[in-house]
């Protein structure tokens, strides 16, 4: 009775058995968590570049500020200099930067990673050890079935750790952290223009309240447009790689391959809507292009107006105007005003806070869970290998039956 019930058992594990490494073997050609991964790493990607854009930008900005010669008395009487107030906001964007190039580094090394794994070889191998470990549940009573299940535990671990380690990443950032990080990373990308606006012709245009608001808003337009323009150039260019990938996949297929829309590779209705998905994004910047010059041409035509009827009614407008909007740093050259700088150290102070938490929230999402989810998944492997599957089997080591009957 206990022969029978153990018989049965191993029956149904082998059959278990053989169901999962067919369900395995089914998803690594099709490829859907391949797909899933490199989709959340070139969001994440794109999210990190952003960042890194902004700390450039402010980078520059502060150098700017910083080359700026002018030193005022501050807090009873001590004597400072732009440079020293705003030198330690510069070393902290500086190690932000830094910290945004190794979260790229960190992202580009998994897409390249999830590309190799994800290779026609990867598939193949995967293919031929679960033929084996299929072969082997039912030849010589199961004698080599543990070792061709340590084999494709091996392969199946080579093949899907890294997208399920990107997968997991996703889960939690998406449920916890996405949020707060786009929150952040919107408040650091629009840092320079406040600067800039803080430090914009106010002191030139002094007693001109509606000039004044008028030049912000053209040099918010005017950096809006600067950004679409990138955006567009750098999709553009993304574009035209995955459109010669397509044509050189379709030049290698065949006839038949061309026809029939169910007989093509994974990788080319990957590629496929990855276009149309840069398309649309294409698209959506002209559109917004379209508006942004839409709205500069309004505000030009409103300042020019405003300029206009200023001069009409006092020459020596043009004289305190000068050149108009020729750069921040002439601009605060020409101001002079210490209450301007500390208005932008104030600016700068504020945003501390959220320079900490990108960098922490970046350092979360890109370094520190997927090396856990790896270590974790190591850890599982480890077990799975080390695991005695004879009680399970229900095979008697006295007897030295097979592992698998």
């Amino acid at each position: 009775m206990q022969s029978d019930l153990r018989r049965q058992r191993s029956f149904w594990l082998r059959i278990g058995v053989l169901v999962f490494a067919a369900l395995v073997v089914l998803l690594s050609w099709l490829g859907s968590a391949d797909r899933a991964s490199i989709e959340y790493i070139d969001g994440a990607l794109l999210q990190a570049s952003v960042a890194f854009a902004s700390a450039r930008a402010l980078n520059a900005l502060i150098s700017v500020l910083q080359s700026t010669t002018l030193s005022f008395s501050l807090f009873g009487g001590v004597a400072v200099t732009l440079g020293e107030l705003l030198d330690p906001f510069n070393d902290l964007i500086e190690q932000y930067g830094t910290l945004m190039q190794w979260a790229i580094g960190s992202l580009l090394t998994q897409k390249i990673l999830l590309g190799v794994v994800s290779h026609s070889m990867f598939k193949v191998l995967i293919s031929i050890s679960g033929l084996l470990l299929a072969l082997s549940l039912f030849w010589r009573q199961g004698r080599w079935a543990p070792k061709c299940l340590r084999l494709f535990m091996a392969l199946l671990f080579l093949r899907f750790a890294l997208a399920a380690v990107v997968l997991m990443n996703a889960v939690v950032d998406n449920q916890f952290l996405a949020e707060e990080t786009r929150q952040e990373v919107a408040l650091l990308d629009n840092l320079p223009a406040q600067v800039e606006t803080l430090g914009a012709a106010d002191k030139v245009l002094d007693g001109q309240p509606a000039l004044t608001a008028l030049g912000k808003r053209q040099l918010q337009l005017q950096q809006k447009r600067s950004q679409l323009v990138s955006d567009r150039e750098r999709i553009g260019r993304a574009r035209q790689q995955s459109q010669r990938a397509l044509e050189n996949m379709e030049q290698q297929m065949g006839g038949l391959q061309r026809l029939n829309p169910f007989d093509r590779d994974a990788d080319y209705e990957f590629l496929k809507l990855q276009i149309q998905r840069m398309d649309e994004q294409l698209q959506r910047i002209a559109r917004e292009l379209a508006t942004v010059a839409q709205h500069l041409a309004t505000v030009e035509q409103e300042r020019a107006a405003l300029q206009q009827a200023k001069a009409d009614s006092d020459p020596a407008f043009w004289d305190a105007l000068g050149d108009g909007f020729t750069g921040l740093g002439e601009q605060l050259a020409r101001a002079g005003d210490p209450q301007t700088y500390v208005a932008i150290k104030q600016a700068l102070d504020g945003a501390v806070d959220t320079v900490l938490r990108a960098m922490t929230l970046f350092v979360l999402r890109t370094l520190i869970l997927p090396l856990l989810f790896l270590y974790l998944l190591i850890k599982g492997l480890r077990a799975i290998w080390r695991l005695e599957l004879q009680p399970w089997l229900g095979a008697s080591q006295r007897l030295r039956k097979p592992l698998i009957e």
